[in-house]
């Protein structure tokens, strides 16, 4: 949370007292100031609010005040007085009868209230959520008046309260949080050129080319930060920067700008730029590199174009959106240590991604396996993961990047228990994760479906659905996206009886027999022929999707395949447990692995493997184009 790297000094300044704090935001200008820090243990607060009445901050499952844990205390003739409570509903928060937090100090003057507390990360009450890696949903209130008495808070009305997704426990001393930008740095903007935004549909993909200077030598970009045209926050989604690094005849597409959808209509020059440089999602700040760390431009094999793709998300069909949204770099007229790439893994955006109605919870999982071990063959040593971005739509709330060797599980390189897709931000390390050849990289998502009524499926639109995982690191190597997705064939054996004619891997199955199913498509059958409110017809297709064979897709800079074949299985040994509190034995511990195992993953005995001229035809529609 880069907002935390900006503040400490302002801070610090206009406040002494906050010299000891690591992290710092603001939530609300000039009224309501957060300051925190933290061990293994506990996390302490400090407040500081333009009142002179009492002050509430949350920690919510969802931003709002039901199931919230909330801390309300106020300064009054010079003593402080702080309760931990809880709501169960929009209304006065209850007292906890555990009180577990800890009130440090509290003071008043005649502009500004300040409490400093602290509680445990963990602190085994159930009435109390606890703080996690995840995203944190903080919510907060404010009144100009002390209660009467600790039952009698006034409502602080629909002026005085917000909420706030953020990483609390984001390491304050990781590498990038310390980067400052060289003196010799300069920027360069890359801004769509008004671009008329369709009302045609809910869901735009815009690109837009630009031609990139001719640099004298090498030089790295550093940072990568978005610039949304004011006014248009509500439609402006996520960002996307793909990298040419191939030779073509740049002045015919200099002035590339049109819709672009799964790049069905791109000229073939364009479909070739498959590299990452950036993605930014709602929500997000910028992307920054460490100090020894940079993108290269200006040498051999580097950019010479570059493609901004713009996600557009209009859901009224407004006709009166003009953009002129975009990205800045940062460049230094040098090269640093080591050069850096982007790579994406999780599950091809395909329909062979399906997410059935009614679910409280529906896992699946994209695994990037012999892949990465060809990506990765001219570095046997491994790359340095420094970051990660993880990614969704609407019915995701969970995510895990989880990472395999010789059988047993690592740390999750990234995690997020309680997806906010509001809030996509990247997350950086405090120290670099090494990704060796042979290891298997898995991203395994959980959705929430309870509340449709019909089939989700993955694809580009905002009411799709997606599963991936961005990955920050060094060196660089050949190797963009990785993918994998259960193949229609599969799948649809959720129907009894069904046999069917599939294309190679099975995508576009039809089916076959029984006659009165034959020709209709799997689509077809997925959204008419299943009763998806049947719970055992639910758990029956859940195993499918966790068992099914998978196709396995990956490409490099270029926009060549790898491998495009059939995944071997997993063979684990170990699952990773995330580590847990020790409680008292009446409190219930929460799941803090993902509620499917993988462990019993099946696939291929043997991976088919097939040529690009094979797969040619249907490589880019099957590519992810976010």
């Amino acid at each position: 949370m880069l907002v935390s790297t900006v503040l400490p000094l302002l801070f610090a300044l206009a406040v002494p007292s906050l010299a000891d704090f690591t992290h710092h935001v603001v939530l609300k200008d000039d009224v309501y100031f957060l300051s925190w820090k933290f061990d293994n243990e506990t996390i302490t607060f400090e407040t500081q609010v333009r009142t002179t009445g009492y002050i509430g901050l949350g920690f919510s499952p969802n931003g709002g005040m039901t199931g919230a844990d909330i801390v309300i205390g106020w300064v009054k003739d010079g003593t402080a007085y702080l309760k931990d409570r809880y709501a169960t509903a929009e209304q006065v928060p209850s007292i906890d009868e555990s009180q577990d937090v800890e009130l440090i100090s509290g003071s008043e003057n005649s502009t500004f209230t300040t409490l400093r507390f602290k509680r445990r990360l963990d602190t085994c009450d159930s009435k109390d959520n606890k703080i996690t890696q995840s995203t944190m949903r903080i919510i907060w209130a404010y009144h100009d008046s002390d209660p009467l008495t600790e039952t009698d808070l006034l409502y602080h009305g629909n002026v005085n309260r917000g909420a706030k997704s953020m990483f609390l426990l984001e390491p304050a001393d990781n590498p990038v949080n310390t980067v400052t930008i060289p003196n010799d740095a300069y920027t360069m903007d890359f801004i769509n050129n008004k671009v008329q935004v369709p009302s045609t549909s809910d869901t735009t993909y815009w690109c837009s080319g630009f031609t990139l200077p001719n640099f004298s030598g090498i030089h790295h970009m550093i940072k990568a930060e978005p610039i949304v045209q004011a006014g248009n926050e509500a439609i402006v989604h996520h960002f996307i920067v793909y990298a040419c690094n191939h030779q073509f005849n740049f002045t015919d597409h200099a002035n590339y700008s049109e819709s672009c959808g799964w790049w069905r209509n791109m000229p073939p020059d364009l479909k070739l730029c498959q590299q990452l440089l950036m993605a930014w999602a709602v929500g997000g700040e910028a992307q920054v590199y460490p100090e020894n760390v940079g993108y290269p431009f200006g040498g051999e094999g580097d950019p010479t174009f570059i493609l901004l793709e713009t996600h557009y998300d209009n859901p009224a069909l407004r006709n009166d959106y003009v953009d002129s949204s975009g990205v800045r770099f940062t460049f230094v007229p040098r090269r640093r240590q080591y050069d850096a790439g982007i790579m994406d893994v999780g599950v091809t955006v395909s329909r062979n991604h399906v997410i059935p109605p009614y679910y409280d919870e529906f896992y699946s999982w994209g695994q990037c396996s012999d892949c990465l071990e060809s990506g990765l063959e001219n570095v046997p040593e491994g790359i340095n993961a420094f970051g990660a971005f993880l990614h969704t739509h609407l019915a995701g709330t969970s995510i895990y990047l989880r990472h395999f060797r010789d059988g047993v599980e690592l740390p999750y390189i990234a995690y997020d228990e309680n997806y906010d897709f509001n809030y996509q931000e990247y997350r950086y390390f405090k120290e670099p994760k090494k990704i060796m050849p042979d290891d298997d990289l898995v991203t395994h998502c959980k959705y929430k479906s309870s509340d449709r009524t019909s089939v989700t499926w993955g694809g580009l639109g905002t009411k799709q659905e997606m599963c991936l995982a961005f990955i920050m690191y060094y060196p660089r190597v050949n190797l963009t996206h990785c993918f994998s997705a259960p193949l229609q064939s599969e799948l649809i054996k959720i129907v009894p009886g069904v046999t069917s004619a599939s294309s190679d891997y099975g995508y576009s199955v039809i089916i076959q027999a029984p006659s009165q199913y034959a020709g209709r498509r799997f689509d077809d059958v997925m959204e008419n022929l299943v009763n998806w409110q049947n719970v055992k017809t639910r758990d029956t297709f859940q195993a499918l999707e966790l068992n099914s064979t998978r196709a396995q897709f990956c490409a490099g800079i270029n926009g060549y395949g790898h491998d495009f074949g059939l995944i071997q299985r997993l063979q684990i040994t170990t699952q990773y447990v995330l580590p847990q509190v020790s409680c008292p034995a009446t409190t219930t511990p929460a799941v803090t692995t993902p509620g499917v195992t993988i462990g019993s993953i099946s696939s291929a005995d043997s991976t088919v493997s097939v040529t690009m001229a094979t797969v040619l035809c249907c490589l880019f529609s099957l590519l992810l184009k976010m």
